[in-house]
């Protein structure tokens, strides 16, 4: 069974709903059913690499977009047991970005509690320091809680493999799967 999901705030809906004859949540068409469970607090990272994983012949078994904002709809953490215990789901693409700590609290349970390979890619690893980036969600912490680098050093020390751009989750995939 496929399911895609987008969590945004308050909000949690089906990503192929239909809204009108023409207009969908996010384009289902791009969507394949699969084996790799995907969470993501980007909409346009996510939906890209589905894409990319489509046309590569690796389809999804669940994909849910978590939310970047400050009040997100679910957590990383919360996600990560349910693609645990999924039968359908053989691994787990992790999408995060800069801001907030979902990523390093990830980190730790991937650590102690996931059996399944986790791919992880970070958005805004080249945003200057200082500046802030996009919504609310993309604050990084004085002492570096939240930047990039403090996220892909704890999630590669859980054994978590990091991809340096989003094309490369792809070929990370069809490593580990």
């Amino acid at each position: 069974m496929h399911r895609a999901f987008c969590a945004t705030s308050f909000f949690r809906y089906l990503v192929s709903v239909k809204l009108t004859d023409e207009t969908y949540v996010m384009d289902h068409r791009i969507y394949s059913e699969g084996s790799v469970g995907l969470m993501s607090r980007s909409a346009t990272n996510s939906y890209e690499t589905v894409n990319e994983m489509t046309k590569n012949g690796i389809g999804q078994s669940t994909c849910v977009g978590v939310g970047g904002d400050v009040i997100p709809g679910t957590s990383f953490v919360k996600l990560l047991p349910m693609f645990e215990e999924d039968e359908q789901t053989e691994a787990v693409v992790l999408i995060g970005e800069i801001g907030g700590t979902d990523e390093e609290t990830a980190a730790s349970y991937i650590k102690n509690h996931m059996k399944k390979p986790v791919i992880a890619y970070i958005a805004g690893r080249h945003a200057p320091k200082g500046k802030v980036m996009g919504h609310a969600g993309a604050i990084v912490g004085a002492d570096g809680a939240g930047s990039a680098e403090s996220k892909i050093d704890i999630l590669t020390a859980a054994g978590v493999h990091i991809a340096d751009s989003p094309d490369e989750i792809v070929e990370l995939l069809k490593q580990v799967l």
